[in-house]
């Protein structure tokens, strides 16, 4: 192997180094960025995960979702939803289970005949904020409004399951094209669901 030659930069021509030069940082480029990932990857399997709430018990779950149908004013809620709702709730507040049990308990022995009848007796009250926040989760499927918030349910979100006859949820495609060109049906009923 000795009649090999060894170019340097000098015997190439301009092209020729210039190409070398790119081929060269490219590679370090690529390094560069396999070692971040690495070591991004490792950073990110090193920091803390959030705790993960407990999962409702067969009680808790069914007395969460009395008080959400109270709340809500909707007799037929997702079982599915409302526990990972639960979930959510706890997660995002380590007090909500404590303030939930205080809620529950405060409905019990008032008795209120609807949510209005709740919402004029809680106003101004902590309570009032822990009703609004299970209220909020089961209208719009989060339970915070931060920009990385968990969506835990768009198409079964209550606020599109009153209009639901004639709107189309935003995304979805309804009846073809020009779909809209048609009359809304009439709103002499109300849906139940």
């Amino acid at each position: 192997m000795k009649n090999e030659k060894h170019f340097s930069e000098q015997s190439l021509s301009k092209e020729g180094a210039a190409r070398r030069r790119l081929f060269g940082q490219s590679g370090g480029l690529v390094a560069s960025f396999a070692i971040g990932s690495v070591l991004t990857g490792q950073a990110i399997a090193a920091t803390p995960t959030t705790s993960q709430a407990p999962q409702a018990d067969s009680q808790t779950l069914n007395q969460f979702l009395k008080i959400s149908r109270l709340l809500t004013g909707h007799q037929n809620l997702d079982t599915t939803l409302g526990q990972r709702l639960w979930q959510a709730l706890n997660q995002h507040s380590a007090s909500f289970s404590a303030q939930y049990t205080a809620l529950s308990q405060w409905i019990s022995e008032h008795q209120p005949t609807d949510v209005e009848a709740l919402d004029q007796q809680l106003q101004g009250q902590p309570l009032h904020d822990v009703m609004m926040s299970i209220i909020r989760g089961w209208y719009l499927g989060v339970v915070d409004n931060s920009p990385h918030t968990q969506v835990l349910s768009y198409q079964n979100a209550l606020m599109y399951q009153v209009p639901r006859d004639g709107m189309v949820i935003p995304t979805y495609a309804h009846n073809g094209p020009d779909y809209w060109t048609a009359e809304p049906p009439p709103v002499d009923r109300l849906l139940t669901f």
